[in-house]
């Protein structure tokens, strides 16, 4: 009897604690990402690994889908916000939006974000050039 119980409890807190993991990325909360590898590619030469500060990355973005803004925080300032769209996929959370005044600097950028992990992967061009971004988000 003993056993059975104890088997019961794993189960359980198996099924419902990865429920609850999973749920961290899917949108219902909002989420904080940092930047780790940058690779930016000008038009007409070879991409290159660089670091977030030589584009002129942010520190964190913090994703909030409530209001479906993200918002760049550097040194504990935060910037503008940005609307975004999101789109929900069985295994990836799909954020995309633009930056910029549409001077020059316009960007419009798509993050890939696992659902299951927290992992991320940016996408975003600019005029004349293009960044990866690979990073993490985790709850806010």
């Amino acid at each position: 009897m003993k056993t059975r119980t104890l088997n019961f409890v794993a189960l359980v807190t198996g099924v419902f604690g990865t429920s609850v993991i999973a749920a961290d990325f899917d949108g219902s909360e909002a989420l904080i990402c940092s930047f780790g590898q940058v690779v930016e590619c000008d038009a007409g030469s070879k991409c290159r690994v660089v670091s977030h500060d030589s584009v002129d990355a942010p520190d964190f973005v913090k994703l909030d889908f409530k209001k479906m803004q993200m918002v760049s925080t550097t040194a504990g300032e935060d910037g503008p916000a940005s609307d975004i769209n999101v789109t929900d996929l069985t295994t990836h959370l799909i954020v995309q939006g633009t930056q910029g005044s549409g001077q020059g600097d316009a960007l419009g950028f798509s993050l890939s974000i696992d659902k299951a992990t927290g992992q991320m992967a940016v996408a975003g061009a600019g005029e004349n050039a293009g960044f990866v971004i690979f990073g993490a988000c985790t709850p806010n």
